[in-house]
């Protein structure tokens, strides 16, 4: 079986770090060409650092770049109330030693691609500005990409506003230029990210673990879902593991086509992933294919599958 050629876009962020050990542990099946980074979960220096603390941990070589700082236009909007001060509370990584490719995540980024042998897929799992910034800037880039596989929007309700999601309301006019651009786009959108969801059973369990891949994973998720448990839920979306689970096992999921629009006006709208669902008459062919359902039973066997390949793997 041929690896797939994909590049990880993210914002790290503890379910970024569980979709990055995902992909880690498959790297069989995917050939991580690079990791950049974008203002979403925390600020970009932030994030950065927990990525380059991640890769320094992990003993990790994959080459990385720092990118945008900011969305295109509005100010940052970041989740530290989820996600801790630092962005990756709950662990004490040693001080990072790995070091950044470069600091121009969009030349980072098209130079990764073009000169990829064969075409490549992006997975980005924060706001989309990067994505956004390298088709207004290398259009060409386009014409390499073989997939999205994103983390992003819902169809229904957001978790930010109403009707809009975290990643997409952070930067909808970069998330305009993405859904605009063409390239096949796979949303994992919260209608299945809210469903691929961890319980305190299974934290714990990570948290007692023998392996300290599974150790630290589940301290990060334990410190990652005091804010949901303070709100009175049980259960904990791991949404960026479902960007990557997609593109390793795709018969998991259940989705469909739509034509989704992103709401760029300023109002109770903006950043709405506004879908066409009309089963009688579509106005416009689809953009993206939805995800909607998942074996949540598989989905876990998988991601506990994968921690305890990264357990082995630091032992070595």
């Amino acid at each position: 079986m041929k690896k797939r050629n994909v590049l990880i876009d993210c914002d790290p962020g503890v379910d970024d770090v569980m979709a990055l050990l995902l992909a880690l542990a498959n790297q069989d099946k995917l050939n991580i060409l690079g990791v950049t980074t974008v203002s979403g979960n925390q600020t970009l220096a932030k994030v950065t650092k927990n990525l380059r603390k991640l890769w320094t941990f992990l003993r990790i070589e994959i080459p990385a770049a720092c990118g945008a700082a900011k969305p295109l236009i509005k100010d940052p909007l970041h989740g530290g109330e989820i996600h801790g001060i630092t962005g990756m509370d709950g662990w004490d990584f040693p001080a990072p030693v790995f070091q950044l490719e470069s600091d121009n995540g969009i030349v980072f980024l098209k130079e990764k691609i073009m000169g990829a042998e064969g075409k490549v897929t992006l997975i980005p799992t924060g706001p989309l500005t990067n994505i956004g910034l390298l088709f207004s800037v290398f259009p060409e880039t386009k014409d390499k990409i073989e997939m999205i596989s994103l983390m992003g929007g819902s169809i229904f309700s957001g978790n930010r506003t109403p009707f809009a999601e975290f990643n997409i309301y952070a930067d909808p006019e970069a998330a305009k230029i993405v859904f605009d651009s063409g390239v096949p786009i796979v949303m994992s959108g919260l209608e299945v990210t809210n469903k691929a969801a961890i319980n305190d059973g299974e934290i714990e369990r990570l948290m007692s673990s023998d392996g300290l891949v599974s150790r630290m994973s589940g301290s990060l998720l334990h410190s990652y879902t005091n804010f949901h448990r303070k709100k009175g839920l049980s259960t904990y979306p791991l949404h960026d593991v479902v960007s990557v689970m997609y593109l390793l096992y795709p018969k998991m999921f259940e989705g469909k086509d739509y034509r989704v629009e992103i709401d760029t006006s300023i109002g109770v709208y903006r950043g709405r992933t506004a879908a066409d669902t009309g089963e009688l008459m579509r106005h416009e062919p689809p953009n993206a294919h939805v995800l909607m359902d998942v074996d949540r039973e598989e989905f876990m066997k998988t991601f506990f599958k994968a921690l305890n390949e990264m357990d082995k793997s630091m032992k070595q």
